[in-house]
């Protein structure tokens, strides 16, 4: 092997590492569509959790950064009453927990 100047990358080497470079950049984003797919067809985040060994919260921020969860998915998960009915519900337990604060002792 030919002595070379400090740093500097041969030309086959340095072809052979930006090849390796783009094909990672690829793989890592079909990785990351596949677990978005394998969420918005249903799959759970503990599931993908799983079978991935990748965290949760990696799971969750790679599937919402590509449209996970789908609207049809949000909707389904949506409290029947939505948010205003839970609130009065929490209303109602407070006030029975806290008392009736009329002032009537």
């Amino acid at each position: 092997m030919t002595p070379q100047r400090k740093g500097a990358i041969p030309d086959a080497q340095l072809a052979a590492l930006l090849t390796a470079k783009t094909t990672a950049t690829d793989a890592q984003e079909a990785y990351q569509h596949a677990v978005a797919d394998a969420l918005k067809a249903g799959g759970s985040v503990r599931e993908v959790h799983r079978v991935t060994g990748l965290s949760t919260s990696t799971v969750q921020a790679w599937g919402r950064a590509r449209g996970w969860p789908t609207r049809e998915q949000a909707e389904a998960w949506a409290p029947a009453g939505g948010r205003d009915e839970w609130a009065a519900k929490m209303a109602a337990a407070r006030a029975m927990t806290m008392g009736d604060d009329d002032g009537d002792e």
